[in-house]
């Protein structure tokens, strides 16, 4: 794009990458004053809204840019994306399922019909995993549903990336999906679904048809490895401090590991660390007591590795949703407008009762996530030690 709105684009972008959310709308705004019909303007203006918390004007901005653009999908998306942060998944699936309609190079092109969320009569069914491992590891619970509602007598399949296989297997076995991964022939199914459809085909409409976690299991003989593995000390924390450099928010989600640092003095706890290779920031020495990083080979074991420890302290990345599918005990550091899965405020969440949000009072700042952390973890070793020996079983 040229012309004498670029200029104030590129300001309003760099706005908003400084957290500067206030400056960035009226740069967008002014851009948009150059050319009304701008559709980047309008997407801007509405990201910028909505990390400003102003959801009414970021919805209107969001629509105008599906009206400006010839195809609407990624305005409608956005839009899903809104209301899905606030809490409105009726509202929300909608807009959601226009991803559909947008270029995804890493979302593969099956000559198969979509799947109307309806009984199959004995047909076959294929559910394909997109998107990132944490969506993958999110969505799965539904799986078992979208079987039941196929019907009996339906064959269905999961296919999955390998690093997920391991531990989705054995939780599709249960529910009779077979779970595959490598190659997909389409010729052996009859119909196809995304794993992140599944919410929307099934009709999820409000927080408490979410079905419950933990509905997935580490292996008990990989947990009793792990636990030996493990350091003497009463309390032994995970921590993940950046998620995927390539994902899109991602320098709004990551810490720079030094900022952990009042993690690292609290009494009786040490950390672990479960940041897996190749680290964009490694982390000041003196941080880790152990690092099991490097040990991961596959989401599996990265459940034993959870399942062995007390707790973790991760970013919104996908060890985030693999503690919280396993009902393991988690402190989640959100950036102020988080992704939309966390909602806004509350220090819970409905995908996962276990985890606990901890998030910036002000972008960018992550002084006050990290103390507030910090005396959590105090406050429960403090409960852990106030415990009789026989009863303090992590």
């Amino acid at each position: 794009m040229t012309g004498p709105a670029e200029p104030l684009l590129a300001e309003a972008r760099q706005a908003l990458a400084r957290g500067e959310p206030a400056a960035a709308v009226a740069l967008f705004r002014q851009a948009i004053e150059q050319a009304p019909r701008l559709g980047p303007a309008w997407h801007g203006l509405g990201k910028a809204l909505m990390d400003d918390q102003r959801f009414v004007e970021a919805e209107a901005a969001f629509r105008q840019a599906a009206e400006v653009e010839a195809d609407p999908a990624l305005g409608e998306y956005h839009i899903g994306l809104l209301r899905l942060l606030q809490g409105d998944h009726a509202g929300g699936w909608p807009g959601w399922e226009a991803r559909l309609r947008m270029p995804a190079p890493d979302r593969p092109r099956i000559d198969l019909p979509l799947w109307d969320g309806g009984p199959l009569k004995g047909r076959r069914l294929l559910i394909l995993n997109e998107q990132g491992y944490g969506d993958v590891i999110q969505f799965a619970r539904f799986l078992p549903a979208a079987a039941a509602r196929a019907g009996q007598g339906a064959q269905v399949t999961f296919g999955c990336v390998a690093p997920l296989h391991p531990l989705l297997a054995p939780f599709c076995a249960r529910a009779g999906i077979e779970a595959v991964t490598g190659r997909i022939e389409p010729g052996r199914h009859d119909c196809l679904a995304w794993v992140c459809s599944l919410p929307a085909l099934l009709g999820i409409a409000a927080a408490e048809a979410i079905p419950a976690a933990p509905y997935l299991a580490a292996a008990p003989e990989r947990v009793a490895v792990w636990r030996r593995r493990r350091p003497r000390r009463p309390a032994c924390i995970g921590l993940v401090w950046e998620g995927r450099a390539s994902h899109p928010q991602d320098a709004e989600r990551s810490i720079a590991p030094d900022l952990l640092a009042p993690l690292a003095a609290l009494p009786g706890s040490i950390l672990v660390g479960l940041q897996r290779p190749p680290l964009g920031r490694a982390p000041p020495t003196g941080l880790l007591e152990m690092d099991w990083g490097p040990d991961i080979t596959d989401f599996a074991e990265y459940a034993a590795m959870l399942a062995a420890l007390d707790a973790v302290v991760t970013v919104d990345t996908a060890p985030a949703h693999l503690a919280g599918a396993l009902g393991r005990p988690g402190l989640v550091l959100l950036p102020r407008v988080p992704d939309w899965r966390w909602g806004l405020g509350a220090p819970a969440t409905p995908w996962y009762g276990r985890l606990r949000l901890v998030r910036q009072l002000r972008p960018g700042d992550w002084s006050g996530p990290i103390a507030e952390a910090a005396a959590i973890l105090r406050e429960a070793a403090a409960q852990r030690l106030a415990q009789p020996a026989s009863s303090a079983a992590t």
